[in-house]
This record gives C-alpha cells, structure tokens and sequence, in this order.
C-alpha cells in the first residue's frame, strides 16, 4: 500500500512559470527551465527534496525560454538548449556555454543511452552532433536540413545481462515479465547502485522531421531517408532493441506502426493499428510492447503492438472526477506504473496486478492545471515524480503506508498528516499532525511519528484507549522509527541512535567503514537485527541503558558462497534465530529463505518456491516472527501469479512449513496486499489501507486465549509440523476447543504427506469419521496392500482426492485410481475421456455403464446410447430405454442398421412374444441363430425347413431332438440326434425313459465321460454286461471288478484286473485268483495272488503253467524290498524264467537278489555282448567282470568293435588281472599287424603288455617278459628297414632286412621271414640280391605251415597269443 506526498518545487524567484523539465537518468535532480517577466529564461537544478542545487550560478537569458533540456546517463552534465540557438552546458556545480552552429530555437537535446554521443537540432533544420562520452563536448558532425526536426530517438545498444540491475533481476526470476518488472520494487535502497565502468551505447538514431520524413543517422553522423509517413509524426520510441515505433496524425486519426530494425537502419513493417484521438501528443510507452494513449476526454487506451489487445482507462469500477480532462500521460518501468494528470489536478495512478491488469492503486490532487507529468530517478527504489502545472511545480514521492498493531487496538496512514486509530469494536479516532508522516512506530502506550528532521512522541489517554495527545517533539535525523518500551530507535546513517520518548539520547550503535551504512533494520520485541550495504548482520539488545551487541556481528559474504546484498532479515523474540532472505553477486533475489542460528552459529535453507527446480517463480519480499512463541514465523512470498503467506516452524536450526493454515487464503491472497504482523492466533496484513486479521484455523474465533491454552495450541501445531506425530496426538488429546475437528483434520492431513497411515486412522477417530476409521482399521490389518496405498485410502476419507490419485500412481493401482475418479462429480466423463492406458478395462467399461444410466434418467437418449455401446452392454439396457420411451419403431430402425446379435436375438424373443413369428423367425436368421430358428420352424410345423438347418447347425439338431423326444414313435431318431450334436446326457435320459437299454449303453459308449453315468443306470437295470463294460470305458475297474465278481462274469474279472494292475485290494484278489485258477487263467491268478503277497503260491502256478510269462508278470512275481525270503524267491522266480528261456529277466531278478556273478552267467547265456558290458560297467563285482571280460574276449568280435575293446580293457584292469590284461594287449598287437600292418600300434600295444606283466604276480611272468622284449625288439628293428627303404636308402635297407631274416629265421612271432622277404622284394627290385630274395620267399612259400592255431582262451599265455 502506498501513498504519493507532494513537494513544492521553491524557485529563488517568485511569478515563475516553468516550461520544460528534465529528470537524471539515475540520481535524484530535477531541471527545470522557467521563465519571469523581470528576469527572464533560467534553469534550476532540484534536489529531491524540493530545494534548489546549492552553488551554482544559473544561466540567465533576458530575451530568451529554456526550449529543451537532456541529462546525461550517468554523469552530472546538464545541456540546456534555448530559443535563440544558445547551447549551455551544467558540469559539476558549473555553467559553461557551448559554442554551437545553431541560430535559432533549439527543438531537441539528446544524449544517446551510454552518454557517448550528443545531438541537438533547431528550427532551421541544422543537426549538430557532438562526442560527449568524457569533458565537455566535442562536435563530430553537423548537417544543415531542409525541414525541421522534431523528434530524435537513439537507438538501443546490443542486449547485454549486465546492462541494469533490473535487467539482471529479469534474468533471475525468469519468466512472467510483470512479476520481473515488480522485482526491483522490494529490493532495498541498494537498487540505487549504479556499476562502475563504461556503459554500452549505440550511437545511431532515428530523426523525425515535420513532413513526415524519418531520417536514420549512423554512427558517423552519416543521414539516410527510411520512411516517409503520410502524416505529422507525433511520437518515437525504441521497443525491445528491435522495434521503432512511430505515431503520426492523418486526417483526425493516430496512425500506430511498428516497424522492425535491422542492423543498416532501414524499417519494415510489422503491425499497425489507427485510432481516434484529441491529443496526439500524449503517447507513451508503457512497459514492454504496450502504448499509452490518451484518445479521449478522459480515456485512455493502451494497446500490445505484441498481441494486438487493447485495455481502455479507467476500468469500470473506479471513479473520475466529473468533467474532468486527462492533459498528460508518463509511465515508470521501475514500478511499472503509469500516472495521468489532469485539467483539475488531480493525479491518477494505475499499475499492473498478477494477472496483468491495470488497476488504479492511488489518486491525488495539487493546486492547478496539470501541464506536464514525468517519472524520474528510476535507478532508485522509490521512483519520484515531477508535475508541472505552469506557475507551480511539484516532487512526488512514493511513500508506503505506516502501520501499528496491537491485540486490541491498531493504526493505519490514511495520508501524508494523518493516522487513522482503531479500537475495540471497531471504535475509530485519529492522530493528526502538521509533519510529513515517513516514518512510524507504535508500542503499548506511544506513537512516535517522524518527519526525517524532528520526531513527535504521542501518548494514550488513560481514560480513552484510543486517544493520544502529543506529549513532545525533539530533533531526530531518521527515516526509520523503532520504539520498546520507553526506548526509541532510529539510523542516523551511517549509525544507529537511541533515544528515550522524552528526548534524552541514550547513545549510539556505530558503524565501522568496513560494515557500511544500515540498509535493513526490523525488530521483534526488544531484540533488532541490523543489515548492512557490506553485507554485515548485527543482532542487536535494547536495553534501559541503550543497545548492546549479545553476540558479534557476522559478514555475510563468509556466510554464503554466491552473495549481493541482503533484501530482508528478520529475528525472533528470543533472538537466538535471524531469518533472511539475500540477492546473489549478480544481484538477483534469491528464492531460498535463510535461518542462521546466532548462538550455535549454523546457517540452514528452505525454499517456499512452488517448483523444485529452476527457474523459480517466487522470492520472500517480507519476513515476521511471532510477537511472543519464538517457534513460528511467517514469510510473505510474492510470484507471477499471486502473493502467498507461508508460516514456518523452527527446529533444530531448521524450518519446517506449516501448510494449510488459513482455509479462506485465496481471498486475501489474490488481492493486493501486505504482511504486517504475526501475533498468534493471527496474521495481520494491510489491504486497501485497512487492517485484517486472519485467523489460523485451528484457533476459536471471538475467544480470550490465555497464554496457557494459547501455548497448548501452538505446541499441538510445532509436533505436526516438525513431523513428530505421536507427541501431536497427546497434545491434541488434551486441547478442549470447539474445532477439535479442525485440529485432527489437519494432522491427519500431514499424516497424508509424511505417509503414516497409521496415525492418521486414530486421527479420523478422533474426528468422528467411524466410517473411515474402520475402513482404514481393515485397510492396516491387509498384508497385501502397499503402505502407499493405505496412505491413499486415507486421503480418500480425508477428501484429498488429487493426493489419493497421485499416491495410487505411485503405487501402480490404476484399478483404485479408476474407482476414485468414478467416485467424483463428472468422474465418469473424466474416466471416459481422459488416457485410459494401463488402467483396468473392466472399470472403464463400467464408468461408461453407470454414466449411460445417469443420461438415461435424465432423458439424454442419444448420448446414452453411445455409452452403452461403448461399455457393450447395448443388451438389455438400449432395448429397454426406448421401449420405456414408446419409441419400438426408432428401435426397430436401429436394430435393422445395427449388426449386435445380441440385440438382435433381443429384438427376435421380442417380436416373438407379440406373436410376430414371422419377424422373429427373419431377425434369428440375421442373427444366425439356427438353433432359435429351428425352435421357432418346430413350433409352426415346417419340418422340413427345420431338418435342412439342422445339416448346418448342432444346435439345430439339439432343437429337433428336443421337439421329438415328445414323440414316443421318434424316441431313437431323437436320442441318435442328441448323441450327435454332443448332448450325451439328453440322449441318455431319453433313452431311459423309454426303457430302451442298448440306446443307453450307445449313448455312454459315446462319451467317457458320460459312460459313468449311463453305467449306473443299466446296473440298476440289470444290464450287467453293459454296465461292466461302460465301467470299463469310465475308467473305473473297480466298480467294474465289483459288478463282475456280483454276476460271476470271468471275462469282465480278467479284464478288470488286468486294468488294475497292483492297484486291487488284497482280500478281494485272492479270492479273485481261486475263481480264475479254477477256470484255467493261471497267469491271471498268479498275478493276483503275488498282488496279495502270496509269492509261494503265485510261483508255483506258474511252474505248473505252461502259459507263457509276460514281463508284467515277472515284475508282480518280484517280490519287493522288505518281504520276507526275498533272495530265495527271486533265485526260485530266476530259475523259471531261465528255464524259459528269458535270461535278460532272470539276471535282472538274481541282480536284485544281490548275486551279480549269476546274473552275469544268466546274461552270457543270453550272449548279448552290449548288455554284458553294460551290467559288467554297471556293477562292482570283480569276479562278474572278469567273466565279462573274459567272454567278450572270447565270444565276442572285438576286433571289429574298439568300444568292447576299451571295455575288455577296463574290466581286466578293474579286476586286477593283470596277465590277461598283458595277453590281450598282445593279441592286439598281433592283431594291428596282421589285420593293419600298423607296426607302430603293435610296438606300444606290446609296452602296454610289457607294463602290465610288470605288475603281474604270475611266476612265469619272468618268461613272458624276455618274450615280449625279444618281439619288441624285432618290431623296432622292422620299422626302421621299412623307413630306410622308403627313404630310398636301398643298399643299408637291404643289409639290415637280411640281418633281420637271419634274427628271425626258424622262429614264430609277429614278425615272419615272409613279411620282411615282401618288405625287400618290394623296394629292391634294383638291388644284385633280388633274385635271390624272390628265390628264397618262393621256397618259404612251398614249405609246409608247421605254426599252430591259437586256441583263443582267455588264459593262453603270451607266447601263445604272439
């Protein structure tokens, strides 16, 4: 809340009319160029206070006006231009004239926006351009013109991010643009501060000329034509660096354009509008894209060359004074402001809200017509405003509205003199003063009000609480104004003084010059935190006896890594905590909210920002503790849509929010408002120059809390908030209020957020929800249910739908998210039209049935329809709702278009109870229903078209058959048609109706299924036979068993038990084998006695028969593991399966009796040598492998077989007999000789045998080893003759060959004469001995063979096997 006070400008001279007013560009002066009649034209250079510059000679011309007026940007250089041509300089505190080639009046003065250049022109059309970046000006071109100049707009330099500070705060908050251009309100006086360096600049302009003509000058000074508008141009102004907007006036008409820059000056158009106007002259910028323009008596029109919008002033709601006339328009971007003055003076404010709409904020008058109206000094944080009525001339500064609270009384400025008191029941006074209000404070029984200069002490009447009557005045150079107690506070900058309320000075708090002067001062109680421009924070103490420092100032700039300056700072009443908030070294706020705990020195951070990442769209602009708890603080947060108060718990050094403490927040909160206090039960903030107190919902309204009850309350809220739950259930157990409700609500709120299901049920009890208290007992004792889940069910009773949604997305249920929305108002057209993927398609179906229904109540037909034929459920539901309606032939119509057979089949039953057959008969036809048509033709007697469906159909047979069981005669045609379209039970329940037994036994026999039950009613019958064999077919033998026992069938007894098998009773198997013995099935009877355990018996039925033993009989004679004589009954069941020739069995059986060597000889008889070997590998038995190896050997043809070969070897090794093992080993070496002549294999084969005789115990192994060293030598000696002959070494081959001859002659072995005579015959077929070679194998051949024949026994000796 703001209000604007008026300061008179004081001319040194009186009857003074100014003419033209100039503000600096970034500090606080004022020029002004007026006229008198005694003296002249003059300029005079204002301070912000109203008072004229001191020490300055002001320039004075007789004869002449001050025509225009320019400040340079950031320098204090001052160019005044008069109506004669004169050109003055203001440089530091001095006037110079400037020698210009200019005669006549001076139209413009400008400076470009870093300073760098300087252009003036006159009324002669001469341009003067001039380098003004340092000194005094210097020229750099001059043109002389034909038309005249009347506007000049330089253009913008490049987009820099260090451009401003508030560029750099635009930056920060990144996004909506109103809420950037109000950042740079709530920064403290710091926003002042101007960077060092130089500034950038653009030395171009554009230059208006009276006939239209636009002329773009460059850098040089070099002048181009790039518009001829077809009008008087009234107005230029650069938009967004990249647009020049121009307005000019045709024809009684303003023409707006905007044009786009490019780079070489030349324009393009972008958009254009016209409107009507009376004054031309009032346009003006108004932040961003906008234009301000006065159109009419009292009307103006801002139109967004960006959208092309347009807003007409003032709004509906607000009030103009009657006949009055709008004179002058200026806008301030600082504040995003625009201010209107009028013919009456009066002074209308308006500014942007969140939803950037103007609204009027404030109004105001000054003595006489308004000429002129212009913002000023925007580099500071309160913008002032200069108006110009002609013979007087006024400074207006924003002020914000002072304030007091009390419990029972508080206190608002109302205007610059006056404090409006208000009392309980609302009981009002006032304090009225001659001083300026700028400054306030009120606490118990004072106010204090100061003017910057003097400070007033006003005191409350004993008798009447809300007068006060002055009680005295003493000088106090302040700004701001701190009282407890008796003791007043205040900054003297760059110090802070302290003052007693009746004028003692207590002393002083100093500041060094490394701390810099107080930018932020608040206090809680008698406890004030102190911020500097150096960034230095003090906490500070009043005392009786002055101020004082508990714990040492602290430097922010060690305190955090990336800071500016800082913008609000704030401590408890205790003053162990200060919270602050601080803009970054660019100057840009800082989102975060900072606690710095004093005593512990620990620095901890929150961010309130309603997004957790960047950009964040609000920062703290006020920061309050609570008056008396230490614990709660409240933080009044500004974004882009609107403002937000958030309360806060300290603990630990941290700060906890407290969430949904005011239910009817929105009400205030979208309003423009400010937080002033925060004194539990309430938040007092400031609207519309009124004080309004919200109250915290969990406090009784219009209830006296004592300080007991009030704590209970706050500490009910402190354990919530900090999420100690179980201590806010005890808390909240002993609070005796009438919002109990309220209370358990809240913390079963929280319970949501901190997912703690468990305390919020006992919260829903304690509210007196018993309906979801036991719905969340049930939900807690379910195992299977998330605990996100369970936390969902409990904001569901707590009406948290979009938690519960969020929570049940978390936990992958959309089953429950479906039912919750179908729960809601208008959740059923939510379900059906949002994005059902991953949901339940079952729920989504139904939402779309029950919304049908809903439309179908309230008589939305067609739109029912629809649903129903999404959900699927068009039967009964469609049928029904238009048949109700008396609309049969709209159904008709749409089942003739429809292709749904169950709506057809529908509309078919429905077309047959009317009697309408026909149609029926065609509507089963279109739902291919043969069965139903079938039906319908048996019913109206055309059998014949009835008998051609049922060649298409089963169903239409099961119709035939039904419609002929009513006919005795057609009973077999009838239950052969159910057999054959699959009713097996229909046809044997026909069946035995007519007592026609082989139908029945036809019709089980069809089924296995249905032979059961057919079996049982022909053995009710009597049909035995039958029935035993349907048993059979039901696989039930039993039953069978027992049936056939009953008739004495033998036939059905074998058959019976040979599906038994084992599975048959002991008893009833014996007596089964004295009847089957009886009838010569011995075998039969032997299995069923072995199956009763009678193995004795069984065995000798068996060798009594001659029938011949399967091997499902061998294995039920088997006696199992456990009987008793086992191994004798297996050897006895042996000996009979031997003798019938089944060795395989019998080994197996003498293999189980533990006598692997029989079953072995069982096994040789069989002569098959796999299973040999296989059962020889099998067991462990040494003698029983060494009779397999010895029959392999023997009987089997292992030369041609490696496998048996390797197995011989394995079982001879296995038995340790090691002279066999050595004997084979030499038959295969024999054998690779004389079967492969692979002397080499035969060379290792006899080292084999020569290891193996090593390990022998044989005595004779002595002999056989010379023997198979001789036989390896004469096999080594062979080799190499056949290498040296296959080498070609003929001569040395033949030599050791017939050496060879000699070693081998008259002597048996693997090596012969023959064989080596061949080897020599072979290659020597050269050599001089070859005939004699050939001469002497001739001869070998014609002796007789005197070699004898191996006997092939297994213990042939070596010798014998060679």
């Amino acid at each position: 809340m703001t209000l604007y006070i008026d300061t008179k400008l004081n001319f040194i001279d009186n009857n003074v009319i100014s003419t033209v007013g100039s503000w600096h560009p970034s500090l606080p002066l004022l020029a002004v160029g007026s006229y008198n009649q005694e003296k002249g034209g003059f300029v005079t250079i204002f301070q912000e206070n109203g008072l004229a510059l001191e020490g300055c000679d002001w320039p004075i011309l007789l004869a002449n006006q001050v025509t225009a007026l320019a400040w340079h940007p950031t320098r204090k250089f001052l160019v005044a231009g008069w109506d004669g041509g004169e050109l003055y300089i203001w440089l530091e505190y001095s006037w110079a004239r400037l020698e210009a080639p200019h005669n006549a009046a001076l139209t413009t003065v400008n400076f470009s926006l870093g300073g760098g250049r300087l252009i003036a022109t006159d009324a002669t059309g001469s341009v003067s351009g001039w380098q003004s970046s340092s000194g005094a000006p210097l020229t750099a071109f001059h043109h002389q013109l034909s038309d005249v100049i009347t506007h000049v707009k330089f253009c913008s330099p490049h987009p820099s991010t260090e451009a401003s500070i508030r560029g750099l705060a635009r930056a920060a908050v990144a996004g909506d643009e109103n809420a950037l251009d109000a950042l740079a309100a709530w920064r403290p006086r710091t926003t002042a501060r101007m960077r060092e360096g130089l500034q950038p600049d653009n030395h171009a302009c554009y230059a208006a000329q009276d006939n239209g003509v636009i002329l773009y000058i460059d850098h040089s000074g070099t002048c181009s034509e790039v518009l001829n508008a077809p009008g008087v141009i009234v107005f230029m102004g650069i938009i967004g660096n990249i647009y020049l907007l121009v307005a000019w006036e045709s024809g009684g008409a303003l023409s707006l354009s905007r044009f786009i820059v490019s780079d070489d000056g030349s324009l393009t158009t972008d958009t254009h509008v016209r409107m009507t106007t009376r004054n031309g002259q009032c346009i003006v910028l108004a932040g961003n894209s906008c234009v301000a323009v006065i159109t009419g008596d009292n009307i103006i029109r801002i139109w967004d060359s960006e959208t092309g919008d347009n807003d007409v002033l003032p709004n509906e709601n607000e009030e103009i004074a009657q006949g009055d006339t709008f004179t002058s328009i200026s806008y301030c971007n600082l504040s995003d402001t625009l201010c209107c003055g009028t013919a009456q003076g009066n002074l209308y404010l308006w500014r942007r809200d969140h939803r950037n709409n103007w609204k009027l904020i404030s109004s105001t008058s000054i003595k006489g017509t308004v000429k002129e109206v212009s913002w000023g000094s925007e580099g500071l944080m309160n913008p002032l405003l200069h108006v110009n009525c002609i013979t007087n001339a006024f400074i207006l500064r924003e002020h914000h509205v002072c304030w007091g609270y009390a419990p029972n009384i508080f206190m608002v400025q109302k205007s610059a003199y006056e404090v409006a008191v208000t009392g309980k029941g609302n009981v009002t006074s006032n304090i009225s003063t001659s001083k300026t209000i700028k400054c306030f404070a009120f606490k118990d029984n004072y106010v204090a009000l100061g003017d910057g200069k003097e400070v007033q002490i006003w005191m409350r009447g004993k008798d009447n609480d809300i007068k006060f009557t002055l009680l005295r005045s003493f000088p106090f150079k302040t700004d701001v104004l701190i009282i407890y107690g008796d003791i007043l506070v205040g900054v003297c900058s760059p110090h802070i003084e302290c003052y007693t309320v009746t004028g003692n000075k207590l002393g002083i708090l100093p500041s060094t010059e490394g701390e810099g002067e107080p930018i932020v001062i608040t206090n809680t109680n008698k406890y004030i935190v102190v911020a500097t421009i150096d960034g230095t924070l003090k906490l500070v103490e009043i005392t009786k006896k002055g101020l004082r420092m508990p714990y040492p100032a602290k430097n922010c700039y060690q305190m955090f890594e990336d800071f500016g300056e800082i913008m609000r700072a704030s401590t408890n009443c205790s003053g162990l905590y200060i919270c602050l908030s601080i803009a970054n070294a660019g100057l840009a706020p800082d989102p975060k909210l900072y606690l710095w705990d004093v005593a512990n020195d620990i620095i901890t951070d929150a961010l309130l920002s309603d997004t957790g990442t960047p950009p964040y769209q609000s920062v703290p602009i006020a920061i309050l503790w609570d008056a008396n708890d230490p614990r709660l603080v409240a933080v009044h947060m500004r974004s882009a849509d609107f403002d937000r108060i958030h309360l806060l718990f300290c603990y630990e050094s941290k700060l906890y929010e407290y969430k949904n403490w005011c239910s009817s927040s929105e009400e205030y909160f979208t309003s423009n408002f400010i937080l002033c206090s925060l004194y539990t039960p309430y938040v007092v903030i400031l609207c519309q120059q009124n004080i309004k107190k919200i109250l915290i919902q969990e406090f009784d309204d219009n209830t006296e809390y004592d300080t007991a009850r009030l704590r209970q309350v706050l500490n009910f809220l402190y354990y919530m908030t900090t999420g100690n739950l179980e201590k806010a259930v005890i808390a909240g157990t002993n609070l005796v209020s009438n919002k109990s409700s309220v209370i358990w609500n809240s913390l079963a709120k929280v319970c949501v957020s901190c997912k703690r299901a468990d305390v919020g049920a006992v919260c829903l009890g304690k509210m007196g929800n018993i309906k979801g208290a036991l719905m969340m007992r049930k939900v807690l004792d379910d195992d299977t249910m998330k605990d996100t889940c369970k936390v969902g069910v409990l904001a569901v009773n707590l009406g948290m739908l979009e938690e519960a949604e969020n929570l049940f997305k978390e936990a992958n249920r959309p089953d429950l998210i479906t039912r919750l929305l179908s729960a809601k108002e208008g959740g059923f057209r939510q379900i059906i039209e949002g994005n059902n993927e991953g949901e339940n398609v079952l729920l989504v179906k139904s939402a779309q049935h029950k919304l049908a229904k809903i439309l179908w109540a309230n008589g939305e037909s067609g739109a029912a329809l629809k649903l129903f034929e999404s959900a699927g459920t068009l039967v009964p539901h469609v049928p029904r709702m238009l048949i109700s309606q008396g609309q049969a032939p709209v159904l008709a119509q749409y089942v003739a278009t429809s292709n749904n057979d169950s709506l057809i089949m529908w509309w078919g039953h429905y077309l047959e109870s009317i009697g309408d057959l026909d149609g029926a008969l065609e509507a089963y036809s279109r739902a291919n229903d043969f069965g139903e048509q079938t039906r319908l033709l048996c019913h109206m007697d055309r059998m014949e078209e009835a008998e051609k469906l049922c060649q298409k159909n089963a169903s239409s047979m099961y119709q035939m058959a039904r419609h002929l069981e009513m006919n005795s005669n057609d009973t077999e045609t009838a239950v052969k048609m159910y057999i054959k379209c699959g009713a097996i039970s229909s046809a044997i329940r026909v069946a035995a109706e007519a007592s026609a037994w082989n139908l029945v036994w036809r019709a089980g026999s069809a089924s296995a299924k249905h032979a059961l039950y057919a079996a049982s009613i022909l053995e009710n019958a009597g049909q035995n036979e039958q029935a035993i064999s349907l048993y059979q077919k039901a696989e039930k033998p039993h039953m069978a068993l027992k049936l056939a026992l009953t008739s004495g069938d033998t036939n059905a007894m074998i058959a019976a038990v040979e599906s038994l098998g084992d599975k048959i009773d002991p008893e009833v198997a014996e007596s089964l084998a004295t009847h089957l013995r009886n009838t010569d099935h011995h075998s039969h009877a032997a299995a069923l006695l072995a199956t009763a355990g009678k193995y004795e018996e069984a065995l000798d039925i068996v060798e009594e028969s001659a029938d011949p033993l399967t091997e499902e009989l061998s294995e039920r004679l088997a006696a199992p593991a456990g009987t008793s004589g086992r191994p004798a009954l297996l050897r006895r069941l042996a000996d009979v399966l031997g003798a019938r020739g089944l060795y395989h069995q019998a080994a197996k059986r003498l293999a189980h009796a533990g006598d692997k060597a029989g079953a072995m000889r069982w096994l040789m008889r069989s002569g098959d040598a796999d299973r040999i070997a296989t059962f020889a590998a099998a067991t462990r038995d040494r003698a029983a492998q060494l009779m397999a190896a010895d029959y392999l050997r023997r009987r089997a043809d292992w030369r041609t077989r490696p496998d048996l070969t390797r197995h011989i070897l394995h079982f001879y090794t296995r038995a340790k007999a090691y002279g066999k093992l050595a004997a084979f080993y030499a038959e295969c070496a024999k054998m690779e000789v004389d079967d492969y002549e692979n002397y080499e294999k035969a060379l290792e084969a006899l080292k084999e045998a020569a290891r193996c005789i090593a390990k022998s115990s044989d005595p004779d192994k002595g002999t056989q080893t010379v023997a198979l060293q001789e036989q390896s030598t004469l096999v080594k000696r062979y080799i190499d003759v056949k290498k040296m002959v296959e080498a070609g070494d003929i001569n040395t081959g033949v030599t050791s060959g017939q050496q060879l001859l000699r070693a081998v002659s008259g002597r048996s072995g693997l090596i012969s004469e023959e064989r080596i005579l061949k080897l020599l015959i072979q290659y020597a077929t050269s050599h001089p001995d070859y005939d004699q070679l050939q001469q002497k194998l001739n001869d070998l051949h014609l002796e007789p063979d005197a070699t004898p024949r191996s006997t092939e026994s297994p213990d042939q000796s070596i010798e014998e096997a060679i």
